[in-house]
């Protein structure tokens, strides 16, 4: 069923549509003949309120002042609110409007703002204790604030406020993951003697080998160069095992660690020395589950023995986890695994059972070791038309549907995203089912992970741009279930999704791949284009699978990690069962991603009728050197 957003007639919307664009350009001339007469043309048009933002942002002053509050109590906790409250606050500040400037402030998440509102408390004697209270929470981070904040972080030190402690504190947060360049400002903070420690903080950020000198450790504040030292450490060991370790036992008998500390050491050190395989690794693994129950940390012991294949102390880690961990998908896989192995297939095959009931990787798994059947667990929502339409007709939902029609996708989110949050639970999930209806993939897949309802299979896994993506994999000798697998999980089918690292489109293509893959230049807005991306998509996963002598989960590995370092994790010497080889690989994200596209797989190869179980070969496939 396809809802729209409204009941107005598509024509008249599409009419309204071409003025909109139009009543853009005029926005700042609301006195002008063409102001008004478009005005009049989109009256009833979803898209209205943003000429109106823009004619107020053109001219917010004291005279608009009644029209400025109508708007923002008309629009307040939607997108149209920010940018005009931003504007109209930094004009009340210039115009020395405390009052004003009260009343209508919000946090907005500006600093600025922030601090101009915390100045106008400080001149009211009842709000001054709430204000200090709040500047505190404001100067106590790892990063300089904006310089509006200096005359409150002055009026609050000149009352006494600011404190050696909390020096120490920020100092704490700029050096462990904040701004360094914070470091030299904050020594002078310090007391005169305990300034060397702020100079300790930055050699050791800067290079945590600092740490194996211990002549740069005096011991005269002993708790202070702990925990700088707990701090390095715990970035040494990824760099340099053996000068970590040799630097811990040397530190270890002169300074007493917090169990924070130790714990943070601990950990880091079980891990670094885990994924290494360090001969060190069991050890530290032990001394930091002593010390904590972390998920992580685990995950990798357990992963530790599975890839040694000591299936008995397997067996032992899996009883010794809290309920909440071993209850976990992973966890009942590997407790199956190691009842096989141990020579108790009873017991495995019931674990195994029990396990393939479930869609996901490990359930996937089992049922390839069973040799079943894998379970979808496919539970359509059942709505009401009526409930369908009701959301439909919900500001918000016909503004970014308008969005959509024009276009301008991130527009579109914006509104989505604050329109999910005002829905009830209940209406979430219709609001999927509207966002399917739409053909906006990527925001019924979120929508539907937002509510936290995950068995609505065809609506979670669309067979989006089909004709693209099906067409462009048989061309290129690849699985197309494949192929909507790893869309799938690159983007959700956003088909102007950009990542941080510049990969671009329905598949995350990096301009450079797309290049290489050409022969010649390829612009980024032809990334944008699905048909194009997944040609380019699809090719790369066949040079990937040529480069991998065809195997499946080293070329998905790859297409997010990269053939080369995919190709430093294969073992050295002897085979590995698949399941090993993945649960082991080094990066989290590679791992997750490998598991993640594999059920993908399986579920799109159902929903393209290839009834086939493809966990069967890879219950059994072994990862050996000579792959490559």
């Amino acid at each position: 069923m396809q809802a729209s957003p409204a009941s107005d007639d598509e024509q008249a919307l599409q009419h309204q549509r071409k003025m909109f664009v139009k009543a853009e350009s005029f926005a700042t001339k609301p006195k002008s003949w063409d102001y008004k007469y478009l005005m009049k043309q989109i009256q009833d048009y979803p898209l209205k309120p943003y000429i109106e933002l823009k004619t107020l942002m053109a001219y917010p002053y004291l005279s608009n002042k009644k029209k400025i509050e109508t708007f923002l109590t008309q629009y307040e906790n939607t997108p149209l609110d920010k940018p005009l409250r931003k504007k109209w606050l930094r004009y009340l500040a210039r115009k020395n409007q405390p009052a004003l400037f009260l009343h209508f402030y919000r946090d907005i998440g500006d600093a600025s703002l922030t601090c101009q509102r915390l100045s106008f408390m400080l001149d009211r004697n009842t709000l001054k204790e709430e204000a200090y209270d709040e500047i505190q929470q404001l100067w106590l981070v790892g990063k300089s604030q904006p310089k509006e904040c200096d005359p409150v972080f002055k009026a609050w030190k000149g009352a006494g406020k600011q404190t050696p402690e909390l020096v120490w504190k920020r100092l704490s947060l700029a050096a462990d993951g904040g701004k360094h360049t914070l470091i030299p400002y904050l020594k002078t903070l310090l007391p005169s003697n305990e300034q060397y420690l702020a100079d300790l903080w930055l050699k050791v950020r800067r290079s945590p080998s600092q740490v194996s000198r211990t002549s740069n450790f005096p011991g005269k504040y002993p708790d202070k160069e702990a925990e700088i030292i707990a701090y390095g450490l715990s970035r040494l060991v990824w760099r340099d095992h053996s000068l970590a370790l040799k630097s811990y036992h040397t530190l270890s008998k002169r300074f007493d660690f917090s169990q924070t500390q130790m714990a943070r050491i601990a950990s880091k050190f079980a891990l670094a020395l885990t994924i290494d395989t360090h001969p060190s690794a069991t050890q530290w693994l032990e001394k930091a589950n002593m010390l904590m129950k972390d998920e992580e940390l685990l995950r990798w012991h357990l992963a530790h023995v599975v890839r040694e294949q000591d299936w008995q102390q397997a067996l032992g880690i899996i009883d010794s986890a809290p309920d909440d961990i071993a209850d976990d998908l992973s966890f009942q896989y590997w407790h199956a695994r190691a009842l096989e192995e141990t020579q108790q297939p009873q017991r495995a095959s019931i674990q195994y059972d029990k396990l393939a009931d479930q869609r996901h990787y490990y359930g996937f798994m089992a049922s390839g070791k069973l040799a079943k059947n894998p379970s979808l667990a496919d539970k359509p929502l059942v709505f009401e038309k009526d409930a369908l339409l009701e959301v439909a007709t919900l500001p918000g939902a016909r503004r970014a549907y308008e969005f959509l029609k024009l276009k301008r996708f991130t527009s579109a989110r914006r509104e989505w995203i604050y329109l999910r949050k005002s829905l009830t639970e209940p209406q979430k999930l219709i609001a999927a089912v509207l966002a399917d209806s739409w053909g906006w993939h990527d925001q019924a897949i979120f929508t539907l992970a937002n509510a936290g309802y995950m068995d609505d299979v065809k609506r979670r896994f669309p067979l989006a741009y089909s004709e693209y993506l099906v067409e462009n994999a048989k061309q290129n000798n690849i699985d197309p279930a494949w192929a909507f697998a790893i869309a799938r999980r690159e983007s959700s089918f956003m088909t102007d999704a950009y990542s941080g690292a510049g990969a671009r489109g329905l598949m995350q293509l990096m301009p450079g791949t797309a290049r290489y893959l050409a022969k010649k230049k390829v612009s980024n807005r032809t990334l944008y284009d699905p048909e194009k991306n997944t040609q380019f998509g699809t090719q790369y996963l066949r040079y990937l699978m040529d480069k991998m002598d065809n195997n499946p989960v080293l070329a998905t590995a790859s297409y997010n990690a990269g053939w080369r370092r995919v190709k430093s994790w294969l073992p050295k010497d002897n085979a590995v069962p698949m399941d090993i080889w993945v649960e082991t690989i080094p990066y989290k994200e590679t791992r997750n991603y490998v598991k993640a596209v594999l059920a993908y797989k399986q579920i799109y190869a159902n929903q393209l009728g290839q009834n086939n179980n493809m966990f069967k070969s890879l219950a059994t496939m072994q990862i050996s050197p000579s792959q490559l």
